[in-house]
């Protein structure tokens, strides 16, 4: 594993954030290797799931009754702000308040809605919605050796059953790869893969209408059981109209599940060659070629009636294809020379080429003439549609010396000149090098007895990133882009941005210093790192006077600095013929500061000054100096014209423990992680709070709101006298506020609606700590005298993973380190077993 920039300079801008080197499994001399391997893993049950209130179901303002499903009127906006569920009437025959619902009779009398008991019928919608998931892996490899080379040969399986209802997942590969001696001097590594991966249907993430959290957990009320909604169409309506208690805002979650499919195929070839000449035992050469290539097939098909923001759906059926496709070539001379036993030199030269082109395709219908029937010559209207071709190329020579002195001192020299199209030509060209040296203290000086091993090492490296944008390598060009049709005639539009002929590529400089020591014979070892990287040259659209003709200027500006610690803690508490145990802990810390604000004498780029973090975390509500809410004379919050510091969002450690434990044929691996400190905003907290679904509007409050009374106080202040003058950048520059406690009861619904009731849910930033059990495995190796003349070995294995979690944000899972409504977090256990013969 190559760290940051130093990967770089070897692998280009590919390599800038660090390089992963592996070694593919190869054949054994004169041996042939079967391997089985099949893992079933079930998902039975949550870590985290929303929990919701089940005590006020649909409506506003204590007031629902069905209508027509347009939301409006008397079925409350959409909104779960409606009347308590489970309320004693005596009067009706029920027993139960009554009100007429989505699915009540209709009176063949008098042609009116049957009122039906208003009750909690939906307690459990998210455990009844979603389904066990299932992901069953299962492989073989073969592989042999001879004494000219090695071959072997995998095919492996993963079949997925998403927990939401009618997903699902696959995914098929096959390699082929060896080694083989093509002459004395002449020898050759291969390997080819070809992976499949396909779905008729997955879920899509994020606040909106295609969602399942969306329609499930935020805008459906408890009022509503969602096993009722299995039956998705309209009678007499199949294919044209969902059947749904609100027919305007909001989709039936079984009916997004079955008929709102996005589904996608891909084929994915990678690999590579490599022919290595060995001249003489000093000096060799190396011609390497790698490739990967993969083609995608994506469609969505949208039913009719599926409701989105802005629009009830006629219909529409949208194919997307693309291909991409890249190579990288290398030819490398490598010499390798001892000179005696104090000194060797290792020299590595080489020239390269990387090409990689995509293309693609979409093409949409505009509303479907049949319904259901999915296909691009089935529009109403003229298809739209786009197409996209992007080409890159980059070309290097680069060179390496390893040099080692003395048997402890180890020098690292490296340098890349790489020339790209991704950049004006004036400065397409671009040198970047690194410097590394290391000195293993323990093979040359006489330590303490219990330090059995001591490393210091330092490197510095500088990267360009080649590109102003990853996804366009034409963002150094000025082109004219399309605009409007005018009576139906084209027209061209020139950028607002005006693109500086003199930018350069971005850099990233970096140096780090560490050390590792190892005690007591190794038994306890400690890796210890210090980085910082220098980011300059960035490129940054800049504001300008519109007199220029444009509206801003793309060009290289601002100067940002990340550095961090990272440390490894590893060794075998335990270490005895029959038990052993062995344990790693890492953690590690990274944040990034602005340096040089370039283009602006005051040192801001936003509100972000000089010197300080980039992840600091601003909001507009408006609180005193000690964090009190502030409220308006009408007891709502009040607001501030500039974003105020609240906090930040990295964590300010992240870490990690793996254990093992192993007795004779028996071992217990155990795995945690997590993150300490930083902030996570909730979307699905707060759009709870919002909707009304959250337990915590379970308060007396709301029943005052229901019978029409404004009791609620928002806890906090008001401005009694004084006031707040601000700088350009939101910087309280004279505060002569006095306060007094807000005293105006407000409806705690609209309140509610208005505010989320943020200033209590500390604004819906929660704090980012968590501990995840990630797995837990028992891993059991069959006696030989078992497997004898069957199998060469033999091992089963109980697996679970994502266990349990301890976080203080409610609701949702801090993992992803972000909430976008994802599928609720869920634990696996499962089941492995493992031959080889």
């Amino acid at each position: 594993m190559l760290k940051g920039p130093a990967a770089g300079a070897l692998y280009g801008a590919l390599g800038v954030n660090g390089a992963i080197m592996y070694t593919t499994k190869k054949g054994k001399k004169g041996k042939l290797t079967v391997e089985l391997n099949s893992s079933t893993m079930f998902q039975t049950s949550y870590t985290v799931v929303p929990e919701v209130q089940s005590v006020y179901g649909n409506g506003d303002q204590g007031r629902y009754a069905y209508v027509n499903g347009s939301g409006g009127g008397s079925e409350g906006g959409g909104w779960i702000w409606g009347p308590k569920l489970d309320q004693r009437d005596p009067s009706t025959p029920s027993g139960f308040y009554e009100t007429p619902q989505y699915n009540s009779p209709i009176d063949p009398v008098t042609g009116q809605r049957v009122p039906l008991p208003w009750i909690s019928r939906g307690k459990n919608n998210i455990k009844n919605f979603f389904r066990t998931g299932i992901l069953s892996t299962n492989s073989v490899s073969a592989s042999i050796g001879t004494e000219k080379g090695s071959f072997r040969i995998a095919a492996n399986h993963m079949y997925q059953q998403g927990v939401v209802p009618n997903t699902g997942l696959n995914n098929s590969s096959f390699s082929i790869g060896g080694t083989y001696q093509l002459a004395p001097k002449l020898s050759m590594d291969a390997k080819l893969t070809y992976n499949r991966e396909y779905s008729d249907n997955y879920p899509s993430i994020g606040y909106g209408p295609p969602n399942y959290l969306y329609n499930l957990i935020l805008w459906i009320g408890p009022d509503i059981d969602i096993r009722d909604l299995e039956n998705y169409w309209m009678p007499g309506r199949e294919g044209l109209q969902q059947r749904n208690y609100n027919l305007s805002w909001y989709n039936n979650p079984h009916f997004i599940a079955n008929e709102l499919l996005n589904g996608y195929r891909r084929n994915n070839s990678f690999g590579q060659a490599t022919f290595d000449y060995k001249i003489n035992k000093d000096l060799s050469v190396k011609f390497r070629n790698g490739f990967n290539q993969y083609s995608s097939v994506g469609d969505v098909r949208e039913p009719y009636s599926y409701i989105a923001y802005d629009y009830i759906s006629r219909g529409n059926f949208a194919s997307d294809q693309s291909n991409y496709f890249d190579i990288n070539s290398d030819l490398i001379v490598n010499y390798k020379k001892d000179f005696g036993k104090n000194f060797g030199i290792n020299v590595t030269a080489g020239a390269a080429n990387a090409y990689r082109r995509f293309e693609s395709v979409y093409t949409t219908t505009d509303g479907l003439t049949i319904p259901e029937f999915y296909s691009l010559t089935n529009t109403i209207n003229p298809l739209k549609g786009s197409s996209t071709l992007r080409e890159r190329r980059t070309g290097s020579v680069y060179g390496m010396i390893d040099a080692e002195a003395l048997g402890f001192l180890y020098l690292n020299l490296t340098g890349r000149y790489d020339k790209t199209s991704t950049l004006p030509i004036e400065n397409n060209g671009y040198f970047y090098p690194s410097v590394g040296l290391s000195a293993v203290l323990s093979d040359k000086l006489k330590l303490p007895e219990a330090i059995s091993f001591l490393k210091l090492r330092g490197s510095w490296a500088k990267v360009n990133t080649g590109f102003i944008d990853a996804n366009n390598p034409y963002a150094h060009l000025t082109t004219y882009g399309i605009g409007p049709k005018w009576n139906n005639v084209p027209s061209l539009v020139w950028p607002t941005t005006f693109i500086s002929p003199d930018l350069v590529p971005a850099t990233v400089e970096s140096a780090e210093f560490g050390g590792v020591i190892g005690l007591f014979n190794n038994r306890i070892n400690l890796d210890v790192t210090y980085f910082t990287n220098r980011d300059y040259n960035n490129f940054i659209n800049v504001t300008q006077s519109q007199a220029s003709g444009n509206t801003s200027v793309l060009k290289n500006a601002n100067v940002f600095q990340r550095k961090g610690w990272e440390f490894m803690l590893s060794g075998y508490p335990v270490r005895g013929k029959d038990f052993k145990w062995e344990t790693t802990f890492n953690f590690s810390k990274v944040h990034r500061w602005l340096k040089d604000a370039t283009d602006n004498p005051d040192g801001y780029i936003g509100q972000i000054k000089e010197g300080q973090r980039m992840d600091r975390i601003f909001i507009t509500e408006s609180r005193t100096p000690d964090g009190q809410a502030i409220y308006n004379s009408n007891g709502m919050q009040a607001y501030t014209p500039f974003g105020q510091y609240f906090g930040d969002r990295d964590p300010d450690w992240i870490y990690g423990w793996q254990n093992t434990l192993t007795y004779k044929r028996l071992s217990l691996t155990m795995s945690v992680d997590g993150r300490i400190g930083g902030l996570i905003y909730s979307t699905t907290n707060q759009k709870m709070w919002w909707g009304g679904t959250a337990k915590g509007t379970v308060t007396p409050f709301r029943d005052d709101a229901n019978a029409g009374n404004s009791t609620y106080v928002g806890p906090g202040v008001v401005v009694s006298s004084g006031s707040v003058e601000y700088d350009s950048y939101g910087n309280i520059i004279s505060d002569s506020r006095k306060f007094a406690p807000n005293t105006t009861p407000v409806n705690y619904i609209s309140f509610m609606q208005s505010t989320s009731g943020a200033m209590l849910n500390n604004y819906f930033y929660y704090s980012g700590t968590y501990l995840k059990m990630r797995e837990l495995v028992l891993t059991y190796h069959l006696p030989s005298n078992w497997v004898k003349g069957v199998f060469t070995d033999a091992s089963v294995s109980f697996i679970g993973n994502n266990l349990f979690i301890l976080s203080k944000i409610p609701n949702v899972d801090p993992d992803a380190e972000r909430d976008e409504l994802q599928t609720p977090s869920m634990r696996s256990i499962g089941v492995n077993f493992n031959v080889r013969f």
